[in-house]
């Protein structure tokens, strides 16, 4: 089985804020076409999906979008196939709505690789930026042009997953 994108959001301001939270859909690159996603990644909040009152369309960012048109997708692991029980078989499936945090300056979360891009030998200290995609780009130091959401602050072993732990700027 694939190994997905694991999420912690360690001291989240929606973790207690419920209008931090956004209840959205991932589309895909088109906007028209359901796409699963995995949590950690991120995506930016678009309008209202017709005939709802609350869930909206769910884009890839580009690297120069704003930080609070971004979500970070932490959705609850509910896996209804017995044979998955490990966090990291979880993914958000194509078509279901999904729960996306707002990022908020002072947030802290942590993911695993499998939801950042970029530099492969990640350090403390590192930038973490937004990029053309759902991932988060991991950099030495900030990109031109791209927006930077905040920086790896540690690196966490639990059991069998590390987490990087970034805090957002």
């Amino acid at each position: 089985m694939a190994k997905h994108a694991v999420v912690r959001t360690d001291n989240m301001y929606g973790t207690t804020v419920g209008a931090a939270l956004v209840s959205i859909k991932y589309m895909g690159s088109d906007g028209n076409t359901p796409t699963e996603i995995d949590n950690g990644n991120v995506l930016k909040v678009g309008t209202l999906m017709d005939g709802e009152r609350e869930v909206r369309v769910g884009a890839a960012p580009t690297a120069g979008d704003k930080i609070t048109d971004i979500v970070l997708v932490a959705a609850p692991e509910v896996m209804y196939d017995e044979r998955l029980k490990n966090l990291d078989d979880f993914y958000n499936e194509a078509g279901k709505i999904i729960r996306g945090y707002r990022l908020h300056s002072g947030d802290i979360f942590s993911v695993t690789k499998e939801a950042l891009t970029g530099k492969t030998d990640i350090a403390k200290d590192d930038v973490v930026e937004l990029t053309a995609g759902t991932k988060l780009n991991v950099a030495a130091s900030a990109t031109k042009d791209s927006t930077v959401v905040g920086k790896i602050i540690a690196i966490d072993v639990v059991g069998r997953h590390t987490y990087y732990v970034i805090s957002v700027d």
